[in-house]
C-alpha cells in the first residue's frame, strides 16, 4: 500500500530529518518532477515576520529520498509547506526565547559547522581528483544500463467478469466517453478518476496487462478484455512517449558520487599521512596507526 504524502513527511520528521529539508541537500534523483521551473522568489507562506519562498520549498523538496520525491513536487507540497511552517513557528519561537545565544546551541552550531566543512571541503578535493575521462567512463556505462525508455499514458475499466467488459468495449465502439464508463463501471481504485492510470514503463504492470497496452497505438482501445489475476479489463491508449536518458550535466552530481567514494577515501588517508598526528591507547601510551584504518 503507497504511504501517504503526509504520513512519509512525518516519518522523516520523526526520524530527525527536519534540518535537513530545510537545509535542501541537492537531489540525486535525476528527471524528478523537482526539475519543474518555479519563481523561486515567491512567497509560499508568510509567517510572522519571514517568509518561506517556493525556491525553499522546491529544494526542501529536492532533498527528500527518491520514495517521496516520485510522488511528485505538486501531491508533496501542501504537506511539505506545512512541516516547514510548522519549523519556521518553533524557531522564530526559539529565537525569541534567546535560543539563539544558548550554550547547548551554540555547541551544537559548532560542531554542524565543523561537519559542513569538512563534507564540502572533502567534495570539492573530490571533484578536483576525478577526471572527466572517468566521469564520461561512467556516464556512458550508466547509458549501456539504462537506455532511454518507452512509456505509455492509458486509462482501463476492470470489472469481474468477461461478458460485462465485452459490453463496454461495444459500448465505446459505439461512442461512449471511456472515462465516464469508467467512473460508472470500473471496479478498480481509479475508477473515481476515469480509470486514469497516468504514465508508466514497462515492468510496471502485471505482463498481460502491458502487453496489451504497449500493443495499441494512441486513442485505440482493446478489442478484446484482458484477463489478469485483478479481473477483465478494457484498456484505452491516451498517448505514447520515449522518455530520453539524462544528460551528462544532470548525471554529473551522481556520476560523482558514485565515483567518489573510493577517491574520498584516498584522499582522506594521504591527508592524514601528511599531518603531525600522535596517537595514544587507552592508557596514554604512544601507538602506531592501525592497518585496519588505511
Amino acid at each position: 500500500m503507497p504511504i501517504s504524502p503526509a504520513r512519509a513527511l512525518r516519518s522523516l520528521f520523526a526520524a530527525g530529518f527536519g534540518l535537513a529539508l530545510m537545509a535542501g541537500a541537492q537531489a540525486a534523483v535525476v528527471g524528478s518532477a523537482a526539475a519543474q521551473t518555479l519563481e523561486s522568489d515567491a512567497v509560499a507562506a508568510q509567517v510572522g515576520d519571514g517568509a518561506i519562498t517556493l525556491g525553499e520549498v522546491q529544494r526542501a523538496f529536492n532533498g527528500l529520498p527518491a520514495q517521496i520525491q516520485a510522488q511528485g513536487f505538486g501531491a508533496i507540497y501542501p504537506v511539505l509547506l506545512e512541516r516547514m511552517i510548522q519549523q519556521e513557528v518553533l524557531i522564530q519561537r526559539g529565537r525569541a526565547a534567546g535560543l539563539a545565544e544558548d550554550p547547548e546551541v551554540r555547541e551544537r552550531v559548532d560542531a554542524l559547522r565543523d561537519q559542513v566543512i569538512h563534507d564540502v571541503y572533502l567534495s570539492r578535493k573530490v571533484e578536483e581528483e576525478v577526471s572527466q575521462a572517468a566521469l564520461q567512463a561512467e556516464y556512458d556505462r550508466f547509458l549501456a544500463e539504462n537506455p532511454p525508455r518507452e512509456e505509455t499514458k492509458a486509462r482501463h475499466i476492470l470489472v469481474d467478469n468477461e461478458d460485462a467488459a465485452r459490453a463496454l468495449i461495444q459500448q465505446i465502439t459505439d461512442g461512449a466517453d471511456f472515462a465516464t464508463l469508467a467512473q460508472e463501471n470500473s471496479q478498480g481504485p481509479t475508477g473515481a478518476n476515469g480509470g486514469d492510470l497516468g504514465w508508466f514503463g514497462r515492468g510496471q504492470m502485471v505482463k498481460a496487462f502491458e502487453d496489451a497496452a504497449f500493443g495499441l497505438q494512441p486513442n485505440q482501445f482493446t478489442a478484446d478484455p484482458i484477463q489478469t489475476q485483478f479481473g477483465w479489463h478494457v484498456i484505452l491508449v491516451e498517448d505514447r512517449r520515449t522518455v530520453p536518458a539524462p544528460s551528462f550535466d544532470e548525471m554529473r552530481p551522481r556520476l560523482l558520487e558514485a565515483l567518489g567514494q573510493e577517491v574520498a577515501f584516498e584522499i582522506a588517508n594521504r591527508m592524514v599521512d601528511e599531518a603531525a598526528v600522535q596517537r595514544f591507547d587507552l592508557d596514554g601510551q604512544p601507538i602506531e596507526r592501525s592497518a585496519g584504518a588505511q
